[in-house]
């Protein structure tokens, strides 16, 4: 997989003692220069930065587009080409271990890809810049920063395969909910979850309808009444104490919030004392 001469790449001295043993970046001709069906001693990473490559395989090939990410077995032969006069931009590591995590291992002989988007390529455009870094300096720092680059590598992809997989959703909407069972005061809900789920507000509004068929609104509202009600029931504070706690400006705001929602005063939540017979 060597670019042309006079393409950026780097390769060990000694690769019998290299984790990394080859990295390569910035620009290439494959409708020029296509890079024949190969396979490596490794596991090689390859990032389509900027362009539209084709992956080639034995008997198929693949379109690409930027931020797709490739990773290969040692027993895939594999190779890229284009159309002639187009450039593109391909970042590739090669390592001698496989990936640190499960979901990243493609199955013997053959490949698996990750779709990144903007702000995880940009992560991953800094990890291999980091990398340049390390491999022209010497020393124990260096390797232990190789070491690291491989594992926020792995991380970073790890975790944009588990934001396309549908099944997480539940494990991210239950952490939606831990979030505003207990936090019930937060003023701005839809900021917060954003920042906690590491997620868009229009990820944020499709994780709530397609998994609760409600809008967080409601939802939010909903946990912040029963919080009332529940703290009320067990004498645990008073509604003054509840509305400061909770950001309303008076007692009364919180008053006729509750009365809103329930259809009834907040006394109604104070369990009556029982006289004697």
């Amino acid at each position: 997989m060597l670019p042309p001469l006079g393409r950026p790449k780097w390769m060990p001295r000694d690769p019998a003692g290299a984790e990394l043993l080859y990295l390569s970046w910035g620009v290439r001709w494959m409708g020029n220069h296509p890079i024949p069906l190969a396979m490596h001693d490794g596991w090689v990473y390859a990032v389509v930065v900027e362009g539209s490559l084709k992956l080639k395989l034995q008997n198929q090939e693949h379109a690409t587009k930027s931020g797709d990410v490739f990773i290969f077995h040692p027993d895939c032969a594999f190779g890229w080409q284009d159309q002639p006069k187009r450039p593109s931009r391909l970042m590739t590591w090669l390592w001698r271990n496989p990936p640190t995590h499960s979901k990243l291992l493609p199955a013997p002989g053959g490949w698996s890809r990750v779709r990144v988007n903007d702000r995880q390529l940009r992560l991953l455009v800094g990890i291999h810049q980091q990398c340049q870094r390390d491999v022209g300096s010497v020393g124990e720092t260096a390797l232990l920063s190789l070491r690291r680059a491989r594992l926020d590598l792995d991380i970073n992809l790890a975790d944009a395969l588990n934001r396309q997989e549908p099944a997480n959703q539940p494990a991210r909407m239950n952490m939606a909910l831990h979030f505003l069972r207990h936090n019930p005061g937060v003023k701005a809900p839809a900021k917060s979850l954003c920042d906690h789920l590491c997620l868009t507000p229009a990820g944020l509004r499709k994780l709530f309808r397609e998994n609760c068929g409600r809008s967080l609104q409601s939802v939010a509202l909903e946990m912040r009444m029963n919080y009332v009600r529940e703290r009320l029931l067990k004498h645990e504070t008073t509604v003054k104490a509840l509305a400061a706690e909770l950001g309303y400006s008076h007692a009364n705001d919180l008053s006729r919030a509750y009365k809103k929602y329930f259809g009834a005063v907040t006394r109604a939540a104070r369990p009556r004392a029982v006289g004697p017979n």
